[in-house]
């Protein structure tokens, strides 16, 4: 039986953890309810799901509907879109069945790639070989998560660009019914003509959540309102994340860099550094700029901005000796007056 392959190229690096992380694994489960209503969708709809943070990896191979089941989305540092477009293309070359003089192939597959951020990695190289080679044989949408997802450098390769404004649980809810209804309307397509040369058929975007893309200037967002720090619990030396945002302009002080409120901290798990990018990374930020903070919350300890002079962030109960879960070095911990940088994530 010929297959509609379909790939769900998504972002987890650190910038989706929290709300977006959830919605996005609840989208998943909606939008395979929603699929599987649908006749010619479930005859032959197969979906797969592709990792991406600093590392790719599928987390499910393409499978029929009736036996998909949502795999758990991980979480790790940067944003390698680049990579995960050269993969994207090696999996639809690997998995996607090739016609030829005896036999029909699988129908032309429809990549849905989405991404709350810009990428972290070079995407030029990756972009050139989707236009040499897979223009044609494969349908690439670009999906931008909130205001700030940096979308030009695919533009020119995809089929449309679109950007969710807001993330709110039920723009995401529509986001996800978008992405079904285009999936289902490819299906009736194919299940009443059976052409294969021709892409997705993209529901035109009518609610005001989901905008067309238009123009390079539309593409290009730089999101400097939110600073992300990852910490190491002391005791399980399992990672956490701790975010701060920017504060409105009249809440800014006279410090030259702006000033950022801590908002909420996140308990990721071991497999945060296998998806996380294994370069050295220089983005750093100065400890004034930031205000406030929280516990751990792996073990409860009081304070999880403890820092090393290895640049390792962990967590302490209090002043006294400890040992870094980073560099494992004895160190002593007491009250520092603020002036030094820490590691910011790639976000």
């Amino acid at each position: 039986m010929r297959r509609l392959p379909i790939f769900l190229v998504i972002d987890v690096s650190e910038s989706m953890m929290g709300d977006n992380l959830r919605l996005m694994q609840e989208g998943m489960d909606q939008l395979t309810r929603s699929l599987r209503q649908d006749p010619y969708a479930l005859e032959m709809a197969y979906l797969s799901v592709i990792a991406f943070a600093g590392q790719v990896k599928t987390l499910a191979p393409l499978t029929e509907l009736i036996s998909f089941y949502p795999p758990r989305l991980p979480l790790g540092a940067g944003s390698s879109i680049g990579k995960a477009l050269n993969y994207t293309m090696d999996e639809i070359q690997r998995q996607v069945v090739c016609g030829s003089a005896t036999q029909k192939g699988d129908f032309k597959p429809v990549v849905f790639l989405m991404s709350d951020g810009g990428s972290t990695d070079a995407t030029e190289m990756a972009v050139a070989k989707w236009e040499r080679q897979f223009k044609n044989k494969a349908t690439l949408v670009s999906l931008g998560i909130g205001p700030y997802a940096q979308l030009s450098f695919l533009s020119a390769i995809s089929e449309q660009v679109l950007r969710l404004e807001q993330c709110s649980e039920q723009d995401f809810k529509q986001f996800i019914a978008w992405i079904s209804a285009s999936v289902s309307s490819r299906s009736r397509s194919i299940g009443l003509s059976q052409e294969v040369d021709v892409g997705v058929d993209l529901e035109k975007p009518h609610h005001p959540m989901l905008t067309l893309v238009k123009t390079l200037q539309d593409a290009v967002g730089i999101d400097e309102n939110y600073v992300i720090l990852s910490g190491l619990c002391q005791t399980s030396k399992l990672p956490y994340l701790m975010k701060y945002e920017k504060l409105a302009a009249e809440y800014q002080s006279s410090y030259d860099e702006a000033q950022y409120q801590f908002t909420g901290v996140y308990a990721a798990q071991k497999d945060y550094f296998e998806w996380s990018d294994e370069r050295q990374n220089f983005n750093t930020i100065h400890v004034g700029a930031l205000s406030g903070g929280c516990g751990c919350p792996h073990c409860g300890a009081a304070y999880a901005f403890a820092t090393c002079s290895c640049g390792q962030i962990f967590c302490v109960e209090g002043d006294g000796e400890v040992q870094c879960p980073g560099c494992e070095k004895y160190v002593y911990m007491g009250h520092s007056d603020g002036d030094y940088e820490v590691t910011r994530s790639r976000g």
